[in-house]
């Protein structure tokens, strides 16, 4: 992501894609660190001017579902096995697979969005509040570029989808969306909130049923089982 900001501050234009065969500087949502060592996925899709800036969150389900369709075609791998976790993460067995980030800026007045997308592959992280698996644990052997070639496919497939409205991504989303009818806690910057995960609403935000009636929720960690 780093590096595509560089080239948009270089002066290039468009839409492109960046990939890494490392990152020294891998990072999370919320700014947290990020291991990333050669062997898996780091690839960062750069849009100009792809919607408003308020509706950027929503390109992380549209990287999701397609993210989850190269590697349902690559890795031969499905739902319910492949879900997608709220709200930008791809679960396997329901252990993280890969990882979305969305970043926006403003250069020369117009807006971009960078779609940052890590996945194991070969090796994936032992230090997480949550279990993370790959790839090649799961017996689905392939190589980066495999993946990569599918993603770039299955991404146009997705967005043309997307530009007829968000309504047909959420739908898409909530088909392979993981935890529908679960206990979940999430923990929004407000501190955590407990319910049943219902889906999300029509600007990507998750629905929970709770005590105190149904809650909207923005940003926030999700766990499962309460």
């Amino acid at each position: 992501m780093d590096e595509a900001k560089a080239q948009l501050h270089d002066g290039r234009r468009g839409d492109f894609w960046v990939v890494a065969d490392e990152q020294t500087g891998g990072r999370g949502r919320h700014g947290r660190t990020w291991v990333s060592p050669e062997g898996n996925l780091y690839a960062t899709l750069v849009l100009e001017q792809p919607c408003y800036p308020a509706q950027a969150p929503e390109l992380g389900f549209v990287a999701g579902l397609a993210l989850h369709k190269a590697l349902r075609i690559a890795a031969e791998l499905d739902f319910p096995d492949l879900t997608l976790k709220w709200p930008n993460d791809v679960l396997l067995t329901g252990q993280k697979l890969a990882g979305i980030l969305l970043e926006g800026l403003t250069i020369k007045k117009r807006f971009h969005v960078l779609v940052g997308i890590g996945v194991n592959i070969e090796s994936c992280p032992s230090d997480l509040p949550y279990p993370a698996t790959c790839l090649d644990a799961a017996k689905r052997y392939l190589s980066r570029d495999e993946l990569f070639s599918r993603l770039t496919g299955t991404w146009t497939t997705e967005i043309q989808r997307y530009l007829t409205g968000f309504k047909s991504t959420r739908k898409a989303w909530l088909a392979v969306a993981h935890g529908i009818g679960t206990r979940v806690r999430v923990r929004p910057p407000a501190g955590d909130i407990h319910g049943i995960m219902r889906g999300i609403d029509e600007r990507g935000c998750l629905l929970l049923d709770t005590p105190a009636g149904e809650v909207r929720i923005d940003a926030g960690d999700l766990f499962f089982g309460d």
